[in-house]
């Protein structure tokens, strides 16, 4: 049984890509791009930088990148009252409050971008501590913000569980060596096997993640 449990945001709490999926292709219909979902989930899912948008646009400037970035940020802002907790999800949190143990908040999101998705779910202040990109030096698929989360835990890695969305999360967490729950909103089962987790559900009403967290 866990000590702790460890979250990622975007689409691990809720799902996010609801909302930024159609906002990319929105953004990015003037530039003559079709953004479909396997160009989403390459390039577009999760954070974003100025990089992964010029992937996409190669000849935009890094000015042009920036203002797409604010214009989908914006959107997604504008959005967030749509985007609700996934299912289970707080009876996940409630469960693991019975039991006395921490939950933590590792994402790759800035303070204010979390903020403005924790509060219209209800979650602000449910995490403690939350590891966001200042807080580690490198970001995930890095193990850093992982580590970072142990070491103010005081606890080993097999004494936690992560709940992750993506590979680059996965990834993160597995580097770190803590054992991986992965959520299928954003990216298929096989893709997140394949980054390591030990068990894949849709969300957090699928009876097998109690078994795994060997909760009765």
């Amino acid at each position: 049984m866990p000590k702790a449990l460890l979250f990622d945001l975007d689409g691990t709490l809720s799902n996010t890509d609801a909302v930024h999926f159609p906002n990319w292709i929105e953004v990015l219909r003037p530039y003559g791009v079709e953004v479909t979902r396997e160009l989403y989930e390459e390039h577009l899912s999760g954070r974003v930088d100025r990089e992964g948008v010029g992937r996409v646009l190669p000849d935009l400037s890094d000015e042009e990148a920036e203002g797409l970035l604010e214009t989908e940020e914006l959107r997604a802002r504008q959005r967030a009252s749509e985007i609700g907790p996934l299912p289970g999800l707080r009876g996940i949190i409630e469960a693991a409050r019975r039991r006395g143990l921490p939950l933590v908040l590792v994402t790759n999101s800035t303070v204010e971008d979390a903020g403005e998705i924790l509060q219209p779910l209800g979650l602000h202040g449910a995490f403690d501590p939350v590891i966001h990109p200042q807080d580690a030096e490198e970001d995930k698929p890095a193990a850093l913000p992982y580590e970072r989360a142990l070491e103010e835990l005081g606890l080993p890695a097999e004494e936690v569980v992560a709940f992750e969305d993506s590979p680059t999360g996965v990834s993160s967490a597995v580097e770190a060596g803590i054992p991986v729950v992965g959520i299928t909103t954003g990216h298929p089962p096989e893709d997140l096997l394949e980054a390591g987790v030990e068990i894949v559900v849709g969300d957090y009403m699928d009876p097998a993640l109690y078994d795994f967290l060997g909760w009765d």
